[in-house]
This record gives C-alpha cells, sequence and structure tokens, in this order.
C-alpha cells in the first residue's frame, strides 16, 4: 500500500507568525497561491489564506493592515497527515478540509505537503472493477453556474465571491468556449474581492478579456478515473461537465473528484 511518505513534497512556501499580512500577501500572488502554512520553530502554527487578509482588512480599514503580523489573521492547524498514513487516508483528509493543501507533520514538525495534484498523480486511479463505476457526474457540482465572454469581468467576479468557487464555464450559443478562473481574475485586475471594490473602471473589462478560450469539456457519463487523469494531464482545477448533446450540466473540480473518491 503506498504511503504519504512516499509521494508528499517539501513544503517550500512558508510564512511565520511575527512576519507581516504585507509580506505574506506578496508571497502568494508571486507564487499563486491560495494560502500559506505557518510555521514556527520547525512546528506547524496555523495557516492564512487570501481569504484571511482580506477579511482583516475589511474588518479593519483604518488599519495599515499590511504590517500587522500574520498571528492576527490566521486559522488555526488545518487537518494533518502523518508520512506513514496511507495515500487513501490522506484523500480522505483533504476531501473533507476547507483548504487545498494536506501539510504532513511528524512529532509536531511540519515535513511535507500535499495536494490534490499530488494525490492524483500518485493513484492515476485505475479502472475500478465495478460494473458500475463512478462516473463525472457522480461527482459534479450542479447545475453549474456560467457566464458568456461578454459579460462584466465584475460580475463574474461577484459571482466567485458570491457562490464561494473559483472556476466557471464560458457559454456562448449553448457550447462551452472556455474557462474563467479567480487565477485568470487576479492575473488582470487583482484579487476579486478587491476588484469588487474596485471604481467605474473596472467595469470596463470582460470576460473575454481574461478568460482561457481552452474549452476542454468531459461528458457526464465518464468514469471518475478520467476526470481525475484527465484534471492532472491538462494541469486544470475543474472542469464543464456536459450531456449527450454538448450541453453544459455541471462542473467537477479537484475538490469535487476527491470527495467521491473518499466516499
Amino acid at each position: 500500500m503506498m504511503k504519504v511518505k512516499d509521494i508528499m513534497r517539501p513544503a517550500r512556501w512558508t510564512i511565520r507568525p511575527d512576519d507581516s499580512l504585507g509580506r505574506a500577501e506578496r508571497i502568494m500572488a508571486r507564487r499563486r497561491l491560495h494560502q500559506l502554512l505557518v510555521v514556527e520553530s520547525g512546528e506547524l502554527a496555523g495557516l492564512l489564506s487570501e481569504r484571511d487578509v482580506l477579511d482583516y482588512h475589511a474588518a479593519k480599514p483604518d488599519e495599515d493592515w499590511w504590517r500587522v503580523r500574520v498571528r492576527s489573521a490566521m486559522e488555526g492547524i488545518p487537518a494533518t497527515a502523518n508520512p506513514d498514513d496511507s495515500v487513501t487516508t490522506a484523500i480522505d483528509r483533504l476531501a473533507k478540509s476547507p483548504v487545498d493543501v494536506l501539510p504532513i507533520v511528524e512529532h509536531g514538525l511540519l515535513i511535507g505537503q500535499l495536494t490534490a495534484t499530488d494525490l492524483f498523480e500518485a493513484e492515476r486511479i485505475p479502472a475500478e472493477p465495478s460494473p458500475q463505476p463512478i462516473t463525472a457526474a457522480d461527482a459534479m457540482t450542479e447545475p453549474a453556474v456560467a457566464v458568456s465572454p461578454s459579460d462584466s469581468l465584475i460580475d463574474a467576479a461577484k459571482l466567485m465571491v458570491d457562490h464561494q468557487i473559483r472556476h466557471l464555464p464560458v457559454v456562448e450559443d449553448g457550447a462551452v468556449v472556455g474557462m474563467l478562473s479567480d487565477r485568470d481574475i487576479r492575473t488582470v485586475a487583482g484579487d476579486p474581492v478587491r476588484y469588487l471594490e474596485a471604481g467605474d473602471g473596472a467595469h470596463l473589462l470582460s470576460v473575454r478579456d481574461a478568460m482561457a478560450t481552452t474549452a476542454l469539456t468531459i461528458h457526464e457519463n465518464r468514469p471518475l478515473r478520467d476526470v481525475a487523469n484527465e484534471l492532472v494531464d491538462e494541469k486544470v482545477g475543474a472542469l464543464p461537465i456536459v450531456d449527450a448533446d454538448g450541453k453544459l450540466i455541471g462542473i467537477v473540480s479537484y475538490v469535487d473528484a476527491l470527495r467521491a473518491l473518499a466516499v
């Protein structure tokens, strides 16, 4: 049985409790990360996400938030795994975790981490022996929240924030023509939440200005193993799910697939 220690990676980007929120945000923006593990004297002390930084700034707008220490905004210690745990155990814990990184801890010390990509690459999900394998339809989130290329980018950002999602299929004339991720918005306009607070100039951008035009889709009856392997091979965070007529019916992300596998 494959164990966590066989596939874990070093936790390359961490932050200390006494570092500033400004430094943490710069690291997350530069390295395109959604969160940072907080480490003190080698021990895992908590987790700081983009949302934590934004929430702190919103709660205390008059403060020089970028000077505030990480410990003032960070969350507690997330779910962790031990290097001797099985990969199956790691999948189950990450699927149930509200964050997309699983810290690997031994004797209190942070020694590595795992992401959904690491787990899928390790498993490569072999064919299920069952005559009724889990399919894309079993794992997808439905209905999929979608936008069109001509929609305002600020409206798309609002959809992401309101629904707490990171990916939006882009649909035109009934066909999926691309994907828009929070990372795409961040690339052209900055953080989606801050983008919503921008002035009138923000409304000049449309979804077309930021979306990825690769229209990769997967049919609802495809086995989940194919979905997972496609996510890894194409290095994408989510896939639109379509029916036999090519109509968008849902979306499946790494987290959705992990949750289905953990059942």
